[in-house]
């Protein structure tokens, strides 16, 4: 039989996991002002005036935004969606330590690094544990 978690907090958590992913919108479609304004928050200075460099924001951020849409639609049937929901779990605990090392890699501030990490880590771990912690017992046909 298979432990299905309490779907209340399943809900709750990739509804949040959804909305957060919001605030790429405005690089989906003013890629350019969202690179110059972040490169200046973070001390950067003025980006490379680059096409590759707004094509990967735009298009990193376009597909950010549609795994935001999945997840939210995960939420609507968090017992069909089950194994997705576990394979986002476990994507999110995974991306927690690729994104330290993406980020230790060019140079992002310490609070980036950990609002990175700490957010997938805890939204990949909150979710595995409000769905059952992944744990299930295999039917076998008798």
């Amino acid at each position: 039989m298979m432990k299905q978690g309490d779907p209340r907090w399943q809900k709750l958590i990739l509804r949040l996991m959804a909305v957060v992913s919001l605030p790429v919108l405005p690089a989906v479609f003013a890629p350019h002002f969202t690179v110059e304004k972040l490169s200046w928050m973070l001390g950067f200075g003025q980006p490379p005036e680059v096409p590759l460099l707004f094509f990967v924001t735009a298009g990193g951020s376009f597909v950010y935004l549609i795994l935001g849409g999945l997840l939210w639609m995960f939420s609507c049937d968090v017992v069909r969606y089950r194994p997705l929901i576990l394979f986002a779990a476990w994507a999110s605990l995974l991306a927690g330590p690729v994104y330290w090392w993406i980020d230790t890699r060019t140079g992002m501030p310490l609070w980036w690094v950990l609002m990175d990490v700490l957010s997938c880590v805890i939204a990949g771990g909150a979710l595995l544990w409000a769905s059952g912690r992944g744990d299930s017992v295999v039917h076998t046909q008798r």
